[in-house]
């Protein structure tokens, strides 16, 4: 339930920035809203181990993982699952800022995946 409560939080979050006019936290928060929410769908932890301890997926294969081994997301959700975890490289590590448009198509793309991972409900397009 946890990841579950920060996925909806972050969501929360990437609306309440883009409201405020900050673009990259916000496609930042809406990637991790995603990246959450299809954590507490497969119901396991991840074998990565942070230095400081927890565990995390790895976010650059993460897409990839989700389509290939676990089979929950289909080609065309991987490319949405990628570009929100491009533009989260955009925000959090170069000086070229995200626009308006990409923090509102990112909360909308994070969105829909909290809808399919969270609620079982509609699909990724």
């Amino acid at each position: 339930k946890v990841m579950e409560n920060k996925a909806r939080d972050n969501i929360s979050a990437a609306q309440l920035l883009t409201t405020n006019h900050l673009y990259d936290s916000s496609a930042s928060r809406a990637y991790y809203a995603a990246y959450l929410a299809a954590w507490h769908n497969l119901g396991i932890q991840p074998q990565h181990k942070a230095k400081k301890g927890g565990s995390y997926w790895p976010h650059d294969s993460f897409p990839e993982i989700l389509c290939d081994k676990y089979k929950i997301i289909g080609p065309i959700q991987m490319e949405k699952f990628e570009l929100l975890y491009s533009r989260r490289i955009k925000a959090d590590y170069y000086a070229e800022k995200v626009e308006k448009e990409e923090a509102d198509d990112s909360i909308r793309i994070a969105s829909s995946f909290v809808s399919l991972f969270l609620d079982k409900k509609g699909d990724v397009e």
